[in-house]
């Protein structure tokens, strides 16, 4: 294993682990807020969640993208990405600083009582921090440091499960516990941010001339960011105008299951992004097609268990998570852990379109997928509620995901295998009939005898092999920072 793919294991390993860590934190804060501001309060929690996220998308304009990319092609030459970070980050932190002050004062228009129009303030610092710390987090993603994302992770999610703990404690009501998130975002962004001064200036500038070239490069990621919101989140608005804050607090908690589970792929996508535009920029395409490969069959081995197996335990587990009152929610959980699915997959592709700089051919995929969903949207969320929102979720996603797919296929003239992932799929089918007695025992025991017969399978089908295992421990252990790599 060449020592670039050692770095991206071994990263990956971190990520796993610091992922596995701050998904348990994010699961028992959201266990405490459900049970907290029950069905109508967690409903109104993910309606101004929804809300300001639409204006962080929009003034994503590829940025988070293109400055992985862009430090990616010219790795190792410090006064370019001295001047890329600089001016990036700049330009983050002035468009966001605008756009996102207009949001909330906006949704003091809107039909939301007064308790949630407070929320949309309380809730603005969460999303002017995390927009900062996604530029930084291209930084780390660069020098291959993932393992301080992890850990900035982890100790934003401590800070929040504290202040929802003392909210919990001091019963507290929706405004306070909104603080508490962007409280915990905050503390996020600063570890990162501190860390990253070491080996990367973060100076605010105003470099106009550079400003000009990225968005002319970032602009068809930004476009195709923009009409994924209408799919991405306007099924959230939507029922909050024609639903109770209720239906909106049961969708919004399995909503959140999904946003905890769709950032793994994303931060290893964001590690894989600049070692794929590096490779094509070099014109290597084998290493291009082995990196694909290689994160296709990885992602075969992760996304078909837990598809299979969430749509196993969704119900106990929406119980456990968030409480009786959510029981509903594990319907919606069901489907939308297939979307879930294609995200993983399509997150891979999605990124190997930006490395071929492919981002315009794919625009006007999103804009008809976008539209599509909308329609959809306005026609059957009022007369189908949640359900609606989330069947026409998965449509999306996965249209988006296989349209990646082919284009990155296209253009890289390349196929892929699908051997391990056959035997993922069929191994999962055997894992959900062998589990399935043991549900009405226990959730921990179905789940420790689901993962079992996995593990079991995909070994005996050499899905998995012991080499492999090995090779990713030795990897992991020794693995070169990102400087001797790039």
């Amino acid at each position: 294993m060449s020592a670039i793919a050692r770095a991206l294991a071994a990263n990956t390993a971190v990520q796993i682990a610091g992922k596995i860590v701050s998904t348990i934190l994010g699961v028992i804060v959201v266990g405490l807020m459900t049970r907290l501001l029950g069905q109508e309060g967690f409903g109104k929690y993910s309606t101004a969640n929804a809300f300001l996220q639409i204006f962080a998308i929009i003034l994503d304009m590829g940025l988070n993208v293109m400055v992985v990319q862009m430090l990616g092609e010219r790795a190792g030459d410090k006064t370019h990405e001295d001047r890329v970070t600089s001016a990036v980050f700049s330009l983050r932190f002035w468009s966001a600083l605008l756009i996102l002050s207009i949001a909330p004062v906006i949704g003091l228009l809107l039909p939301y009582d007064r308790e949630l129009k407070i929320a949309l303030f309380a809730i603005w610092a969460s999303f002017f921090v995390t927009a900062l710390n996604q530029i930084v987090i291209g930084v780390q993603q660069r020098h291959l440091k993932m393992h301080v994302v992890a850990i900035a992770e982890v100790v934003g999610r401590t800070v929040l499960l504290a202040g929802v703990l003392i909210a919990t404690v001091m019963n507290w009501g929706l405004v306070p516990v909104v603080l508490m998130v962007s409280l915990g975002g905050s503390a996020n962004f600063f570890v990162n941010f501190l860390i990253a001064r070491r080996y990367a200036r973060f100076a605010l500038m105003v470099d106009w001339a550079f400003w000009k070239e990225t968005i002319k490069r970032s602009w068809p990621i930004g476009a195709s960011i923009i009409f994924s919101l209408i799919y991405f989140k306007a099924d959230t608005l939507i029922l909050s105008f024609v639903r109770p804050q209720t239906e909106v607090g049961i969708y919004g908690a399995a909503y959140r299951v999904l946003e905890i589970l769709i950032t793994l792929p994303f931060m290893y996508a964001g590690v894989l992004l600049p070692l794929l535009a590096n490779a094509w920029a070099k014109k290597d395409a084998a290493l291009f097609q082995n990196f694909i490969r290689r994160s296709f069959d990885a992602f075969s081995l992760i996304t078909f268990p837990l598809m299979f197996g969430t749509l196993l335990v969704a119900h106990p587990v929406m119980v456990l998570v968030a409480g009786q009152d959510f029981e509903a929610s594990g319907a919606i959980l069901q489907i939308l852990i297939l979307a879930t699915g294609s995200i993983f997959f399509g997150t891979v592709f999605s990124h190997a379109v930006v490395a071929l700089d492919k981002q315009k051919a794919m625009l006007p995929v999103y804009i008809v997928v976008s539209i599509l969903t909308l329609i959809g949207y306005i026609l059957y969320i009022p007369v189908y509620g949640m359900f609606a929102a989330a069947w026409l979720t998965v449509f999306s996603e996965v249209c988006i995901a296989l349209a990646s797919l082919v284009m990155t296929l296209r253009v890289a003239r390349m196929s892929l295998s699908l051997r391990v992932a056959g035997k993922s799929l069929l191994a999962s089918l055997l894992m959900v009939i062998l589990a399935r007695p043991f549900l009405n025992i226990s959730l921990g025991l179905t789940i420790l005898v689901a993962a079992a017969v996995y593990a079991i399978l995909v070994f005996a089908t050499k899905a998995v092999t012991k080499t492999m295992v090995l090779e990713l421990v030795r990897t992991s252990k020794g693995a070169p920072t990102g400087e001797n790599t790039l």
